[in-house]
């Protein structure tokens, strides 16, 4: 399932790759085109730091064998389900971080990559501070949580496959 939502993620960054390179310049003109691609782009974009947001927290729970589960359907906006049950507390602050670390790699890349004075630029900034902002409302009190009690929250997401996988070798 892994590849598929591989396959996903990177098609939806690529058609939002090939939409800045045929029309991020129109996001300067004050028209309708103008805000109506500079915004899909910009989204495309944006979405794009929120795939590598996920991914870097499920790249941590492979890196630390941990125990996760698979969506059983592509239509979800959780990429894995950490279980709380079978792993550990540094398996959790490992996942937790990589994610983090994921999401400040984009906002530096954004900020230092994407282009000023574009609709598209300002969009896809926003999407992925509006995800920081998330991230600190939401992940980093869980991560406190574990840190001071030394246990696990529950953070399984539903929709999941019913048998977990453990994490797969990873290649070194």
């Amino acid at each position: 399932m892994w590849l598929k939502f591989a396959l996903r993620d990177l098609t939806i960054v690529l058609i939002g790759i090939v939409a800045w390179s045929l029309m991020a310049d129109w996001g300067a003109q004050e028209t309708m085109r103008g805000d109506l691609s500079g915004l899909v782009i910009g989204l495309l974009i944006g979405a794009g730091g929120y795939f590598l947001h996920e991914w870097g927290h499920l790249a941590g729970a492979w890196m630390t064998g941990s125990r996760v589960e698979a969506p059983k359907t592509l239509k979800t906006g959780f990429l894995f389900s950490f279980d709380s049950r079978e792993n550990d507390l540094r398996q959790f602050l490992v996942m937790s971080f990589s994610g983090f670390a994921a999401t400040a790699l984009v906002i530096w890349a954004f900020y230092t990559f994407l282009p000023d004075g574009l609709l598209a630029t300002r969009v896809a900034r926003g999407v992925v501070l509006f995800g920081a902002f998330l991230t600190v409302v939401i992940e980093l009190p869980l991560v406190l949580y574990a840190v001071i009690s030394r246990k696990l929250p529950p953070v399984e997401n539903g929709g999941h496959a019913q048998n977990p996988s453990a994490a797969p070798d990873i290649p070194s």
